[in-house]
């Protein structure tokens, strides 16, 4: 069931920031309307000791309602302590955020906002470019901690900032997230890799065309790439590279912002696609241990034609 919240709407004149909190889930969301930002911080929580990076903790979803009208143009994930300080990054295995009234459009499940693993930097769009969202839509914040320490971490908490462009500015263009998939098995994110230099594929197609303004990826240790390419043709469209340790941990993704393509890259609706991430597993085989998502900024033909949600469904 959804947390209440009571729903603070900033004007021009309104104060400088606006606050909701739940009690019950430990979140609290910030609004802060002269710098432009909206903060979510979920904690304080204790992490214990996960030595392995496939072994970590549950995923924990906090729902909340959004507070603002208006555009999300970037964000930045923290783990930080009491006071604010960062604490290690290692600390988290991934977080995202969710809208559950609008869906995807490669699958019929609820919209993912952002998602973010250790390896992701902040993400900027261009001014002229955000994610809509209206106030008082439903909303998901969900994370998985992990502790490879030989201490229980205490004190941790997870700080969300989002840059937001406010209702009634003109000439802003929407980009919705367009998440890509790479698990043969279907929607669910980890899937079994061999040991040794493996790859998988999986295919989509798109109910709407668009450009994709800015893609990332997200992939787990022993990463080597990932691809997106045309299946028709064999052509590769997008290669993202994984930079990792000398044991195999994922350090950073690649990032591109198709700064060839003025107006970025060209994906059309009914045509397919498929998604190929490359492992070189040394330790052996993993189960369920692997992950291939591309997270793109999607520009569409036509936000008119994206297809709706259905509440009724239980996916």
């Amino acid at each position: 069931m959804l947390a209440q919240y009571a729903l603070a709407l900033l004007a021009v004149a309104g104060p400088r920031e606006a606050i909701a909190n739940d009690a019950a889930s430990a979140i609290q969301v910030r609004v802060d309307s002269v710098k432009h930002e909206i903060t979510v911080t979920v904690g304080p929580m204790s992490i214990p000791v996960t030595k392995d990076y496939s072994n970590h903790g549950a995923e924990i979803y906090v729902n909340f309602r959004w507070l603002v009208s208006g555009w999300v143009r970037g964000y930045r994930i923290d783990v930080v302590d009491s006071v604010g300080t960062l604490m290690p990054r290692q600390l988290l295995h991934h977080a995202g955020m969710a809208n559950l009234d609008r869906r995807q459009l490669a699958y019929p499940l609820i919209e993912r906002l952002f998602a973010a693993g250790r390896e992701t930097t902040p993400v900027m769009l261009p001014g002229s470019m955000g994610l809509p969202l209206d106030a008082a839509q439903n909303m998901s914040f969900y994370y998985m901690l992990m502790n490879d320490t030989d201490k229980v971490v205490d004190g941790a908490r997870l700080r969300v900032t989002l840059t937001w462009i406010p209702s009634g500015t003109k000439g802003v263009k929407n980009i919705l997230p367009l998440l890509l998939n790479a698990n043969p098995r279907g929607y669910g994110p980890t899937f079994d890799i061999p040991s040794g230099l493996s790859s998988t594929t999986a295919e989509f197609t798109l109910s709407e065309g668009g450009r994709i303004r800015s893609m990332g990826g997200h992939m787990h240790d022993y990463a080597k790439e990932i691809r997106l390419e045309d299946v028709a043709t064999g052509e590769v469209l997008v290669r993202l590279e994984a930079r990792s340790g000398r044991d195999g941990s994922v350090e950073s993704m690649e990032r591109t912002n198709f700064l060839l393509r003025r107006k970025g890259l060209r994906l059309s609706a009914n045509r397919r696609y498929r998604i190929v991430p490359v492992y070189d597993i040394t330790t052996g085989p993993m189960k369920n241990g692997a992950t291939g998502l591309m997270v793109d900024a999607l520009h569409p033909d036509d936000k008119r034609r994206w297809p709706l949600i259905d509440a009724a469904d239980p996916e």
